[in-house]
């Protein structure tokens, strides 16, 4: 039978797999990277109580030297004063070191261990909800380490110690405690406003710059047509638009922002004002020391410290806190519901069963309900009208998106389930607009493993790709920019199909394959196919140009997602027929 027929009944039952999975593996994904950095915070903060107790060894040298010293005219005091402060300061600046190291510690190991979750996590992402989906996510690892690593997370920990300074200006005289306590109030209570005032803006700052992004790399990878129709003028004032929507939001948060600044800067010049005049007039009244003022002043001022920070540094949390949200969302979306046991592919043997696919997004299937079968050595030749749900086809085979009906099954494991390793060594696959990466010709083909070259020249001489590679300035060893220059159309496809018939894969996905290539590419392209049967490789072709299917087992009829007509190649040759499709007559030839 030539329509749509349905497969043999698979063994395997068939899973249900869902696009994200819970907060379960985000929390296992995230475990070790929270331990670490609680235990760094946890020495951080036991190094910020003594080097905060050591700083206090500053102000009460000044007082005493103030009170005892100078009055008495007592050298030998000022010598054993000297002699204790000298080596607690030396310890304080030593711990200040150390406390900075760890930081720095702290920032590389949350790039280590953040990294490759995130960088997986991203791509999972871009297959499921766009390349622009997860684009930030490196800079965002990127400013967490340098937020950590600049010691800008220290500010809790000197908030945390501001109790025990109030502490210590109460023991000298209470008032100083009481304008200390009233400043601390009042410069908090600024930080709030500002953070409330500056959120919003800023937000939508970092929300308008980022489409500005998008947009300019948008229009650098399309650089040639933006030139060539004329298309700059346009899209460049576009763009001034979208620039000028973010500059003004973020400058409206600034504003605010500085203008808050200000404000928390001259209330610290005005406590000062009010820390001398209350020493002076508790010095005129004989209840404190001239010495303790000072102390009073130096503590007072490293008091104000983290409240200013805390003011001045809103950028820098404000930042982080939302490239952590950014993070989180990825790691959430880019979870990885695959299997993690490698399995070798045996058998190339391909089976789907009532397969469907609807797109996150969308409310009715591109696919529905298809059924086919490829054994080892098979070729299917798939065919439709553009939006027939072709290459849709492809990623699901390839597992690149879930089934969300039915299953699709290579060597009895679903090809979304199955651990990506062992399942990409075994596949090879050409997308319908194939992509190189920043690398080597060498690099490409080899998929950036390190191969042996012969198994890499075997590669390129079965797409006839070998003897053009020589003609390369460099040969194997010419470097190629991410767009594929300075190769041309043609030659980047053909070094793709080279890339994914490296390593004899045992499963061969090729969408649309001789698109670009010439007479020659072409009677290659089909020999490298032959090859491929030859040595038991399912195939699976999608074409517009029929020319390369004449050799296929079985046809696949696409039509808006389902499966028209399918069979052996001369029945749906001779289904097509009454049709006077031009599929059928390209096909015959």
């Amino acid at each position: 039978m030539c329509s749509a027929s349905t497969a043999q009944s698979h063994p395997h039952p068939i899973p249900h797999v869902r696009a994200t999975a819970d907060d379960t593996g985000l929390r296992h994904t995230l475990a070790p990277l929270r331990r670490d950095l609680a235990l760094g915070a946890f020495a951080a903060a036991a190094m910020g109580i003594f080097i905060n107790l050591l700083y206090l060894a500053l102000p009460l040298y000044h007082a005493q030297v103030f009170d005892r010293v100078i009055p008495a005219a007592s050298l030998d005091t000022l010598v054993a004063l000297t002699a204790i402060v000298l080596p607690l300061l030396m310890a304080l600046a030593g711990l200040d070191f150390l406390r900075a190291q760890m930081f720095g510690i702290l920032g590389r190991r949350l790039a280590v261990r953040l990294g490759p979750p995130a960088f997986a996590a991203a791509v999972e992402s871009a297959l499921r909800l766009g390349p622009g989906s997860a684009a930030h996510v490196l800079r965002d690892v990127n400013h967490l380490r340098d937020w950590i690593a600049g010691g800008r997370i220290v500010l809790p920990i000197d908030l945390i110690f501001v109790p025990v300074m109030l502490a210590v200006l109460w023991l000298l005289n209470p008032a100083y405690a009481w304008v200390a306590l009233a400043g601390s109030v009042w410069l908090t209570l600024v930080a709030v406003i500002t953070e409330r005032a500056v959120r919003r803006p800023m937000a939508h700052a970092l929300r308008a710059e980022g489409v500005t992004i998008a947009e300019t790399r948008d229009a650098l990878d399309n650089s040639e047509v933006i030139a060539a129709m004329g298309m700059l003028p346009a899209l460049s004032a576009r763009w001034q638009q979208g620039q000028h929507d973010a500059l003004s939001r973020g400058h409206a948060g600034q504003s605010i922002a500085r203008a808050l600044t200000a404000v928390a800067r001259g209330s610290r010049l005005m406590m000062q004002v009010a820390m001398i005049g209350t020493g002076a007039a508790l010095i005129s009244t004989q209840q404190v020391s001239p010495g303790s003022l000072l102390a009073a002043m130096v503590i007072a001022g490293r008091l104000f410290a983290p409240f200013e920070q805390m003011i001045d540094g809103w950028r820098q949390w404000v930042g982080a806190s939302a490239a952590i949200a950014r993070l989180t969302e990825v790691l959430r979306n880019g979870q990885n519901t695959r299997s993690t046991t490698p399995l070798p592919v045996v058998h190339a043997d391909l089976a789907a069963e009532s397969l469907g696919h609807i797109p996150s997004g969308l409310d009715r299937p591109i696919l529905h309900d298809l059924n086919f079968r490829i054994a080892p050595g098979e070729m299917l030749g798939v065919i439709g009208a553009s939006g027939a749900g072709k290459s849709t086809l492809a990623r699901l085979v390839t597992g690149l998106v879930p089934p969300t009906q039915g299953g699709i099954f290579l060597d009895g494991q679903s090809t979304f389930l199955h651990e990506r390793t062992s399942f990409g060594t075994a596949v090879g696959y050409l997308p319908q607009d194939p992509q190189l990466f920043a690398g080597t010709v060498r690099d490409n083909i080899a998929r950036f493993r390190d191969a042996p070259i012969e198994d890499i020249i075997t590669a390129a001489r079965q797409t006839g790709v070998h003897d053009l590679i020589g003609r390369l300035p460099q040969g194997y060893d010419t470097p190629l920019a991410a767009s594929g220059a300075p190769l041309s159309g043609g030659q980047r496809q053909r070094i793709a199909l080279a890339r994914a018939l490296f390593g004899a894969p045992k499963l061969l996905v090729l969408d649309e394959p001789n698109a670009s290539l010439d007479a020659d590419g072409e009677a290659a392209l089909i020999a490298a196919i032959e090859t491929a049967r030859g040595r038991g490789a399912a195939v699976l072709v999608i074409a517009q140009r029929m020319s390369i299917l004449r050799k296929a087992d079985r046809l696949l009829v696409l039509h808006e997602g389902r499966a028209r007509h399918y069979g052996p190649r001369a029945q749906v040759l001779a289904a097509l027929a009454p049709q006077g499709t031009a599929h059928a007559r390209q096909v015959r030839r």
